[in-house]
Order: structure tokens, then sequence, then C-alpha cells
């Protein structure tokens, strides 16, 4: 038996010494080791391809790399909708917050793991963007980890990491992998490609003090946004092709799942408004204006004069309350009418300006409620149809305008779109301490005190509870399952 322990111990003691060989290797010039380090941003069967088969193939499918945008999404930011955005003005667009591979392949950016697993904040996702936005494409990868490659193959938390990977069974792996690469942060989704949320809803989830404003916090992205096959869960999309529907898989939570608010009560009454009022209608009665990571929040847009003009809050605001019953792709976010499957849910409304050749039969009739998206005219024709170069481009000029110098007008039907767009709001929570303000009670929308619906807005003749009831003073109970009773304090016996 002794021989057999020393026979096991000098195995073992030759693995450490192997692995520890093979780790420090990965940084001193072998880059068929480095690579493991997921430094090299690389792909490799040999080192990846062992723990995670067919990972890189799944990836490459999902809506994160194969960026099937909303049509209506750029409007804002570009003016135009995203099916005018092609080819290499697309990639510098884009490419941006797009994490490699997919269309930006063509332009020699890879697919980059790191640029969503990665747990140290050492990726340099502005040095990345800038290079992008430069059009330096092939260097924009390698510039994320630039300064921090080799500080990374040679920190012991990665080291240690490596050596352990090679020595240990599946489930330990993970518990050590994870400390070096794992499922994305909330910080990295918050702070780099969706900090443009900010300014389109309020979310502070960029804030170094986001707990302040929202009571999930705490919580993963991926914890609501529940993932398959790489397919981040999102929130429901109508009026798009098949394709497209079948490539978004996964799904977000309700409050009411399984671990999250399961089984909670706010008493009958309340209960019964669940079945037409989203949670988030009541819980985020408040959203930053100003003073967060990402914005100000835009109240207003405008291409009318070829450049981009905005209003933004300058304090905090109420959200808007209307009828939801999914975002739409292939039309603009325009208020949607109540219908058996929508839901009331907060927004926050932002008014566009900009011109359209007026091609559309709907946007040319109703150029300001047509949810249709139309033919946007792009803001550099705008600016090169303003004749007398006051800064101001009329009707007449732009429906005058000969960029071909034919003979005969562009645009000849061109309208001015002032189209008052729905952004759905779902973060901000606000709970009983946390919060801009206290989530609403019956009496902010119901009676004589009622002032955050407007229920001839929604399609109601008038208020449902009567609007010269008086609820101020009803209190919402909360209970949830098999939650201890409250303790009642009572005067010694004795």
């Amino acid at each position: 038996m002794d021989k057999l322990n020393t026979i096991l111990i000098g195995i073992l003691i030759f693995m450490f010494a192997a692995a520890g060989v093979y780790a420090f290797a990965g940084y001193s010039g072998n880059d068929a080791l480095a690579v493991h380090y997921m430094t090299e941003q690389e792909w490799s069967d040999a080192s990846c391809g062992g723990c995670h088969p067919g990972m890189d193939e799944e990836v490459a499918e999902s809506y994160h790399v194969e960026q099937d945008l909303n049509k209506w999404t750029s409007l804002m930011e570009y003016g135009v909708d995203v099916d005018s955005i092609e080819g290499e003005e697309r990639a510098l667009t884009y490419g941006q917050v797009h994490p490699g591979g997919g269309y930006m392949e063509e332009y020699g950016v890879d697919l980059d793991c790191m640029s969503c697993h990665e747990q140290n904040d050492l990726y340099d996702y502005e040095a990345r963007s800038e290079a992008i936005a430069s059009g330096n494409f092939d260097i924009a990868t390698e510039a994320a980890l630039e300064e921090a490659r080799t500080e990374m193959q040679q920190e012991p938390l990665y080291v240690v990491s490596y050596m352990l990977d090679v020595l240990t069974p599946l489930p330990l792996v993970t518990e050590i992998h994870d400390e070096v690469n794992a499922g994305p942060r909330a910080e990295q989704c918050a702070s780099t490609c969706h900090i443009d949320a900010a300014s389109q809803t309020g979310v502070a989830w960029a804030d170094e003090d986001y707990a302040q404003y929202d009571v999930h916090a705490d919580v993963n992205c991926y914890e609501c946004h529940e993932t398959e096959d790489h397919q981040i869960g999102s929130p429901e999309v109508i009026d798009a092709p098949e394709s497209v529907l079948e490539d978004m898989g996964g799904e977000v939570k309700s409050c009411d799942s399984a671990g999250c608010h399961e089984g909670i009560s706010h008493g009958a009454l309340v209960d019964g408004h669940l079945s037409a009022v989203e949670c988030e209608t009541c819980h985020i009665p408040a959203l930053p204006g100003t003073g967060i990571e990402g914005g100000p929040v835009v109240s207003s847009f405008s291409w009318a004069n070829g450049s981009r003009e905005e209003v933004t809050y300058d304090s905090d605001f109420t959200p808007t309350i209307s009828w939801y019953d999914g975002i739409p792709y292939n039309s603009l976010p325009v208020k949607t009418n109540m219908s058996e499957d929508s839901m009331l849910k907060p927004f926050n409304t932002i008014t566009g300006v900009w011109w359209d050749e007026g091609l559309d039969a709907d946007v040319a009739a109703n150029p300001n409620t047509s949810s249709a998206i139309g033919d946007p005219i792009t803001p550099s024709i705008v600016l090169e149809a303003d004749q007398n170069s006051d800064g101001e481009v009329t009707v007449d000029e732009i429906r005058s305008f000969d960029g071909n110098s034919d003979g005969n007008p562009d645009y000849p039907n061109a309208v001015l779109r002032h189209v008052e767009m729905y952004f759905p709001v779902s973060h901000n929570i606000a709970g009983s301490n946390t919060g801009l303000a206290e989530p609403l009670v019956c009496a902010d929308c119901h009676g004589s005190t009622a002032t955050a619906i407007d229920w001839q807005g929604l399609g109601y003749e008038e208020d449902p509870a009567g609007a010269d009831s008086d609820f101020t003073g009803s209190e919402i109970e909360v209970s949830i399952p098999d939650q201890a009773p409250t303790e009642v304090e009572r005067e010694p016996a004795f």
C-alpha cells in the first residue's frame, strides 16, 4: 500500500509540474498553448472545443452575431431605417457593439468570446470601438486586450485556473474557469453594448449607484433573459418574419416565475388587475431624466434640417402608461389601441421628426400617425436640399431638389413626419425603499386624485373605478407564500 501511495503521489506531482510548465508556456511565446487563455481571442478546436463542442457554430448563428435589428431602431441616431445602412457603413455604424463574426468577418473582425465573457474588467471596449469607428477593422480585436494580454497570461489567477483546468474533472473546471471567463456580467451588457438604452428609457443600469434606482440591481441580466443556445431572451417581437422569430429563441421571465415572485399577492382586488396591467406599470412611477450614465434621456429628436437636433429632460419625469403588445419589427413603435392581448405598461414617449419620400400611401395620408416606416430621406440629402443655406429645409426646397440633375425633382411627394414613438420601460423597478418614488397606489390611477393615467387616451370614456371616487388612504397589501407571520410585540406577562 505504501508503494502504491508513493506512486500515486509521484504521478500527482508530475501532473502538477507538467500543468505548470504547460500553463507558463502559454505566455512565453508558445502560440499553440497561449490560445487556451483566450487572450489570443481566437477559437481553437483543440483547447476550446474539448469543453465547448460546437459552441463556435452555435454562437455564429445567434441573433447577437446575426444582428437582425428592428427596422426603425436607427431612426433616432442616424435618421434612416436600418436597411439603408449597408456594407462598410453598417460595419462602421454597428460594428462597435458587435461581438465579431457574422457580417463583420468580411472586415477582419472575428468572433471574440472575450467581449462577453471576460470577468475582471481587463477588456478595453473603448479601444476596440475606436478602432472600428475609424475603419481600422484589422486591429480592433487585438486592441481590446493589447495592454492587458501579457498581464492576464502571467496573472496568478489565470495561471492557476489553467493549471487546474488541465488536472480537474469538468464540474471543478467550471468553478475555476468562471473566475476568469464566465457568463456575461450585467456591467458588461449595461455599460457597453446597451448603454444607449439610458437615453431612450432612462434606465440607470450603467451607474455605480444603480441599486438606488432598481430593486433588481444585483440580478444578472441572464437570470431574467433566459438563454438557450446563445439566444438571449428578448421581449416579444411582433410583425417579424418567421425566421427572425425562430432566432430569438430565449424568453424573458415574468415577475411571477418560479424563483422570482411566484405566488406573491397584493390582495384580490389588485391581483385582478394583473390580466391587463404589467407589474412595472405601478413599480416604475418615475424615471431619471438626467444625471445617469448614457443620459440625458431624449424627449424629442429632429432631422428636419439634415442634422440631428434633440431635446432632453433636465429632471426626473413620469413615464406614459399605455397599451403594449410587443415590440414592432417592420413598423414604428407608435401608440397602440386596447386589444385582447395588450397590457398596460410604462413608456418613454419620444417625438421624432424626419423627411419621408411620401411613396407609401398611408404615410402620405397620415404622416404623423402611420405606423409604416416608409422611406426616410437620408439626412445628407436633406442638407443638400437647403438651397438658400439658411439652415432650414422647407417643403418647397425638399420637393424641388434635383440631386442627379436630370431636370426632375427627386422627392416631389416628400412629407415631414412628426411621430410620437413609444419606448417600453422595464427597468428601474421601485420598491418600498428603492427608486425615485414610491410605487403607484390606487389613488394615483383612480378617482378624483388620479394623475398617472389618461383614461380617455387609453380608450375608456372615463375612469372605470369612477372619476369622482376617493381612494386616498387605500393601502395595497403584500403577502408572500411561506413568509413568516409578523411578530406582535406584547407587554411582558410578569
